[in-house]
């Protein structure tokens, strides 16, 4: 991921959005910048180019994302409110700043939502513990086909096999 690259994409009131969330957490800034890059790579190692598409892959990728993003937080503060908020705060920043089709965008924050709240039961879990639940998860996402079909918060969603 490269960071720069992607900011130089976003608009001067996306920025200020940005700048705005973080303006309070200056010290979250350098947390969710690893988390990210940490899902990203995690992904990649175990998905390849796939997590990409709006796949199984995928899901387990944003729950990831979530999930890393929580315990970061949580490793600084020592809590877990704090951890699921900020995780929650910055995943639908990132879907608002960086548009998706519908069923993408609702598939994403459902997902995002999933890893979230899971993350107690993980906060203080090994990366492996964390990676190893969620492949199993990812293997059991139901299939979407309408923004509506994403109620199940209980399970990944995905929409398409490829």
């Amino acid at each position: 991921m490269r960071i720069w690259a992607t900011l130089k994409t976003l608009s001067i009131p996306q920025l200020f959005k940005l700048a705005r969330l973080f303006a309070t957490r200056p010290f979250y800034i350098p947390l969710s910048i690893k988390a990210s890059k940490k899902a990203m790579q995690v992904a990649t190692a175990k998905y390849g180019k796939t997590h990409h598409k709006s796949n199984k892959a995928n899901a387990f990728r944003h729950a990831l994302w979530a999930m890393l993003l929580g315990q970061a937080v949580y490793r600084k503060t020592s809590d877990v409110k704090k951890a699921q908020d900020w995780a929650l705060k910055f995943t639908n920043l990132h879907e608002e700043l960086f548009v998706n089709r519908t069923l993408d965008r609702e598939m994403d924050l459902h997902n995002n939502h999933f890893g979230i709240e899971a993350l107690p039961h993980y906060v203080q879990a090994t990366e492996a513990e964390v990676i190893g639940f969620l492949k199993t998860e990812a293997e059991k996402a139901i299939r979407i086909s309408a923004p509506e079909a994403h109620q199940n918060r209980k399970r990944l969603v995905y929409i398409s096999e490829k």
